[in-house]
């Protein structure tokens, strides 16, 4: 069998049916030379070996088993893992379009320094939560990432690299150890090496992230502890500011106001205002958290 082109690594925990459903998706991929699948069991409950069998005929797969340590490490164990010349990630709530991974592939032999990401799109529309969680990633993107062909940041569950410069990197910083900052972390690890970040919208993926109203703030206060261990390493490693991120807010409400005149009925706009007024508390609380744990470590010394 020859060599595989690329890797695609899927960091997994305890989510079967999802991890199904996106296997199922990237089975049907349309990219034509030979590639394969790294699902790193990140210490589900129950084993995901047998997915090996499941979908022999059907992918190139192989699960490897790990202790929970966190998506980050379950990433860095995956390319590890992995045989091909690129290395792209997505997560087990993704369904990826038909030609997600040869876009992203295309992308990045015209540009074989660069980082390549595409876009994430909410699969679950009827849901408020996970709507919510959808615009604020636009929002990210259509500030961070105006002029794709220079972008800023990518998302980790949609992105695809040379596999010599992800570990030349470092790969991502396994003391971010749940999901939340850790994306961010490698992108700036990434342009601090003067190499490119690209954006491509057609590079799909479909993100079935249910959330209720208690994990969404769950999931905020975490990305506000993630953002504030980010910014503390980038002061350590003097790659940026929290002023270049804090531009951001300085334009939000406004292009908040555009995104909202897209969504029918005032009762929808007015729920997902609440919605992202929830989003920017548990975000605070989340940093201020983070930022009295650390302070009270240092304390402690």
């Amino acid at each position: 069998m020859s060599e595989p082109v690329a890797a695609v690594v899927v960091p997994s925990c305890g989510r079967p049916r999802q991890l199904r459903q996106c296997l199922d998706a990237l089975a049907l991929q349309t990219l034509p030379e030979p590639w394969e699948v790294v699902v790193v069991d990140d210490g589900s409950p129950d084993p995901l070996g047998s997915l090996a069998d499941e979908f022999g005929g059907r992918l190139d797969l192989r699960v490897i088993r790990q202790a929970n340590a966190g998506p980050a490490a379950a990433r860095n164990r995956g390319v590890h893992e992995s045989r091909g010349t690129f290395v792209a990630f997505t997560d087990d709530d993704c369904l990826p379009h038909r030609d997600w991974l040869v876009t992203l592939l295309t992308a990045a032999r015209e540009r074989p320094e660069a980082l390549v990401g595409g876009t994430t799109v909410n699969g679950l529309p009827e849901e408020l939560f996970a709507s919510t969680s959808q615009l604020i990633v636009d929002l990210v993107y259509e500030h961070f990432n105006a002029d794709p062909e220079n972008a800023y940041f990518l998302t980790s569950n949609n992105m695809l690299c040379r596999r010599e410069l992800f570990l030349a990197v470092g790969g991502f910083d396994a003391t971010f150890p749940r999901a939340g900052a850790e994306d961010r972390d490698f992108c700036d690890r990434w342009r601090m090496t003067g190499r490119p970040l690209l954006w491509r919208p057609r590079a799909l993926i479909d993100h079935h992230h249910s959330q209720s109203l208690v994990k969404f703030v769950d999931l905020h206060l975490r990305y506000g502890r993630g953002a504030h261990l980010y910014q503390a390493k980038r002061r350590q490693r003097g790659s940026g500011t929290m002023s270049q991120d804090l531009a951001f807010h300085s334009t939000l409400s406004r292009r908040v106001r555009d995104r909202l005149r897209l969504h029918q009925g005032v009762s929808r706009r007015a729920a997902l205002l609440a919605a992202l007024i929830l989003w920017q508390l548990a975000n605070a609380a989340g940093f201020a958290v983070e930022a009295c744990r650390q302070a009270a470590g240092r304390n402690r010394r």
